[in-house]
């Protein structure tokens, strides 16, 4: 891997592009920064060459009010280029986080089952941030810092061209230096990325699962290992520290030994031959002290920009992933109720390892389907085929007569409402949890409960709709969650109804509430009930057994039992004693 991968910075161009006319001015400002500075010490070995040496007090006044003058400008142009720069930065991470968070909402969900959530979430967070530092702290300043490094290379030349060969006859060997520092560097910083996002990967996930870590009597292990991942953070982060503490001493040891060497043949020059004069002397005392200062500071910028190149490459391999789902245009202004058809279906997550063999059934339109069977036997798998979470061969699930990879994403999923097992809720009142995101009017809310028959349910929550919920629905018992996200789908009114064990976590008065509730949802709706309880699968219209990824039967609650099958054999062992 090279020390310093340019391409990368490279690829931040098109959102840089957007600023250009602020880039390129800031640049600017670090121009005419880094040129006042360099006359400075021009000014002042005038000042003493014509002022001091021949005791001119009113021309020593006269340039003393112009050293003043440049100061004040330097100064405002240094706030200028600071504020700018930082100014900069944040435009142009605010465009990149857009459009990383952006891809990231379109990536198929195959994506997610392989990638932690903590990894992402430093994409987004942590590591535009160090991009940020590039634009801020690094490439500009290290540009401005360059540019005055070249200016005063060139006067000392200018001046003496003598003086200046010995005043930089360490640069070889601190550019040399400089080379080994970044590349070591670099390797270094890529560690602390790495285990920064394994941290924010860990962490989030032991917090998420706190109550099962706690159950567990688990504590203890899960502190051990977060420790080694610290540990770890912390040694990848004291190396970049100790090429650090190397790397400044050499600046310090260079500076020390050029100087000396000036000041030694500047005397001797000043003494015995006369070439050289008292302003010269003070004037390249001054322009090494302005030399290796940046050359100091160029040390921290290496870091910045080493930091920002890694944070670059990990944005940019999510931004160039081909993980996103390729959209079609919308056919139809919306989906009606029809029918939905699956065709030979074969579906695997894993290669060689199938969850669905040769699925064919069809749902008619209107029609309430339910769908049982052991865990892991594909049920859930058929409903994340229809939301198109996961791709299938062409002409294999039709909906509404259309093959569903020729409709768009977003058109289906907004025709489909489905409630799952483990719905999400926001921080917020009940009422906004039941809109969830849409511009539903308070009254289309209290049409809806009223509708479907959960006024009682809202009513005996404190404050009834400004009732605020906790994160996570913390405060909500899982039936009360489950009636909520029936109340979201209602509002929608979509033609087609998935309920994803919907009802498994039930108290019998819950119970009755939903089976109210799945009654005035599946009205005039394609439904699909993934349910174990009787209650819900008896009234079905039509009922499918799933085995191992294999259809096994197909038919009515009655039908099923006569045939006295899997199915009959299910309902006299579990559900009898219902």
């Amino acid at each position: 891997m090279k020390a310093l991968d340019f391409k990368f910075l490279f690829k931040l161009w098109p959102y840089v592009k957007i600023y250009r006319f602020l880039f390129f001015a800031t640049i600017l400002v670090s121009i005419c920064f880094g040129v006042l500075s360099t006359i400075r010490p021009l000014l002042i070995q005038y000042a003493f060459d014509n002022y001091i040496m021949n005791s001119d007090v009113q021309g020593l006044m006269n340039i003393m009010l112009i050293i003043l003058f440049c100061l004040f400008f330097e100064a405002f142009l240094q706030f200028v280029f600071v504020y700018r720069s930082n100014y900069l930065a944040q435009k142009i991470i605010q465009k990149l986080r857009s459009k990383v968070f952006f891809t990231i909402l379109r990536f198929q969900v195959r994506y997610f089952d392989k990638t932690p959530v903590g990894q992402l979430i430093t994409r987004v967070v942590s590591d535009i941030e160090a991009i940020a530092s590039i634009f801020s702290q690094g490439l500009l300043v290290f540009f401005g810092d360059l540019f005055k490094m070249l200016l005063i290379i060139v006067c000392m030349f200018l001046m003496s061209w003598e003086l200046a060969l010995i005043s930089l006859v360490c640069l070889p060997f601190l550019i040399f230096s400089t080379i080994i520092f970044q590349r070591h560097m670099h390797l270094a910083f890529v560690d602390v990325r790495k285990y920064i996002s394994k941290i924010n990967t860990f962490v989030y996930e032991h917090i998420i699962g706190m109550p099962v870590v706690q159950l567990f009597g688990q504590e203890k292990e899960q502190f051990d290992k977060f420790e080694k991942l610290n540990l770890a953070h912390r040694d990848a982060h004291i190396k970049t520290v100790f090429y650090f503490s190397i790397f400044l001493p050499v600046i310090d040891v260079c500076a020390a030994i050029a100087m000396g060497l000036l000041v030694w043949y500047g005397a001797l020059n000043v003494v015995s031959v006369g070439n050289v004069t008292i302003g010269e002397l003070i004037a390249f005392i001054l322009f090494i002290n302005m030399l290796f200062r940046p050359l100091r500071s160029m040390a921290d910028k290496f870091n910045i920009l080493q930091m920002g190149v890694v944070a670059v490459r990990r944005v940019f391999n999510v931004l160039e992933s081909k993980n996103y789902e390729v959209d079609v245009p919308v056919l139809k202004d919306k989906l009606s109720v029809g029918d939905i058809v699956f065709k030979n279906v074969n579906f695997e997550y894993k290669e060689n390892e199938p969850v669905l063999k040769n699925i064919s059934f069809k749902i008619q339109a209107n029609e309430t389907v339910a769908i049982i069977g052991s865990t892991g036997s594909g049920k859930t798998t058929l409903v994340n085929l229809i939301m198109k979470w996961y791709a299938v061969k062409n002409k294999t699930i039709f909906i509404d007569d259309e093959d569903i990879n020729n409709i768009n994403m977003n058109q289906l999923r907004l025709s489909v409402g489905i409630v799952l097992q483990n719905s999400f809720f926001l921080s917020d009142t009940l009422m906004n949890n039941i809109k969830f995101f849409n511009e539903f009017s308070d009254q289309e809310v209290y049409d809806a409960v009223k509708k479907v028959g959960l006024e009682d349910f809202i009513y005996k929550f404190p404050d009834n709709y400004n009732y605020h919920i906790g994160e996570r629905g913390v405060g909500l018992s899982q039936g009360e969650k489950q009636l909520i996200s029936f109340l979201r789908t209602y509002l929608i009114n979509p033609p087609y109804l998935i309920l994803d064990e919907a009802t498994s976590s039930m108290d019998p008065e819950t119970d009755r509430l939903i089976q109210r509730a799945i009654k005035r949802l599946t009205q005039g709706r394609t439904s699909i009930i993934i349910a174990h309880r009787l209650s819900t699968i008896k009234s079905a219209d039509n009922i499918l057994l799933l085995e191992k990824g294999d259809l096994i039967e197909m038919g009515t609650h009655e039908k099923l039992l006569n045939l006295n099958g899997k199915y009959a054999n299910y309902y006299y062992q579990q559900f009898i004693n219902d």
